[in-house]
C-alpha cells in the first residue's frame, strides 16, 4: 500500500502541473492500479522502480502527459485509442482512468503481462480491451487497420520500427503520440533525422513536439505527435521481425 501522504503529494503535483481536472475518483483508481503493480511485481518483473515515488513521478506523471496531449488534441468523446507494447499498462491505464470516455485497446505480446492487465481491468471495473498479440499482426488485421484515432507508445524501441507498427492502425487524420527524451530525438541514428524515409513511406508527418520535465529526473522529456495524412501502403507493417532488422 502506498503511503497516504506520498500519494496526496503526487495528486497535488499532477493536478497543478499536468491534469487540472484530476479528481478524487481518478486518484483513487490510480491508487488501486498502483497497489496492483506493487503486488504483482513481487511475482514477476512488471516495472522498473527503486521507490514508491519512482512509480508515481517517473511513471504515472509521464503517462498523464500522454493523457494531456490526447485531451488537447480531441474532445475524447468515444475516440478509439491503442497503446502498443503496453507492458504493465502504461500509458494506457492511467490515460483511461483520467479520460474515461475514450475506447482503449492495450496491445501486449507477453501473456503474463496480459493476465495482470485483465486483473487491473476487473479491479477498476473498466471496459479496457486487452489483446495478447504482436502489433505487426494487428496492423494487417482489417478489424484494426485504419480504425484508431490515436496510437500511444511509451515502450523503449527503435524509432522507425515503432512508426511502422503504429501508423497503419491510424485513421487518416489520426495521431501517433510517442514519448522520447530530448537527446534521443536529436540522435542521427535513432532520432528524428533517422525517420525521414519512414515517414514518407508511411504517409505521416511530425505535427508537434511537446517538451516537459519530471520531478527529480535528469533527462528532459518530450512527446512527439505525428499525424497520418494519407492511407499507408498495404505492405506496411511488414512481417514480425522485419521492421527491426530492416528499418525503413
Amino acid at each position: 500500500m502506498c503511503d497516504v501522504s506520498i500519494f496526496k503529494q503526487f495528486q497535488d503535483y499532477a493536478k497543478a502541473n499536468i491534469i487540472s481536472f484530476l479528481s478524487e475518483e481518478m486518484t483513487k483508481k490510480l491508487e488501486i492500479y498502483f497497489n496492483e503493480l506493487i503486488e504483482w511485481d513481487k511475482k514477476f518483473n512488471l516495472i522498473s522502480y527503486k521507490t514508491e515515488k519512482d512509480i508515481l513521478y517517473r511513471h504515472f506523471c509521464d503517462c498523464l502527459y500522454s493523457a494531456k496531449a490526447l485531451n488537447d488534441l480531441s474532445n475524447c468523446d468515444n475516440v478509439k485509442v491503442a497503446d502498443l507494447g503496453t507492458g504493465s499498462g502504461m500509458p494506457g491505464v492511467p490515460v483511461k482512468i483520467v479520460l474515461s470516455n475514450i475506447q482503449i485497446t492495450l496491445v501486449e505480446s507477453i501473456t503474463k503481462k496480459c493476465k495482470f492487465l485483465e486483473n487491473v481491468n476487473n479491479k477498476l471495473n473498466s471496459n479496457i480491451e486487452i489483446l495478447n498479440t504482436r502489433a505487426e499482426e494487428l496492423g494487417q488485421n482489417p478489424k484494426h487497420r485504419n480504425k484508431y484515432d490515436f496510437v500511444l507508445s511509451r515502450a523503449v524501441s527503435k524509432f522507425s520500427p515503432n512508426l511502422e507498427i503504429s501508423i497503419p492502425l491510424l485513421k487518416v487524420g489520426g495521431y501517433f503520440i510517442v514519448h522520447k527524451t530530448k537527446d534521443s530525438t536529436l540522435s542521427l541514428e535513432e532520432g528524428l533525422p533517422s525517420i525521414e524515409n519512414a515517414l514518407k513511406y508511411l504517409r505521416a508527418k511530425l505535427e508537434k513536439t511537446i517538451p516537459y520535465n519530471l520531478p527529480n529526473q535528469e533527462p528532459n522529456y518530450c512527446i512527439l505527435v505525428f499525424k497520418k495524412y494519407k492511407d499507408t501502403p498495404t505492405q506496411f507493417p511488414r512481417k514480425v521481425g522485419v521492421p527491426e532488422k530492416k528499418p525503413l
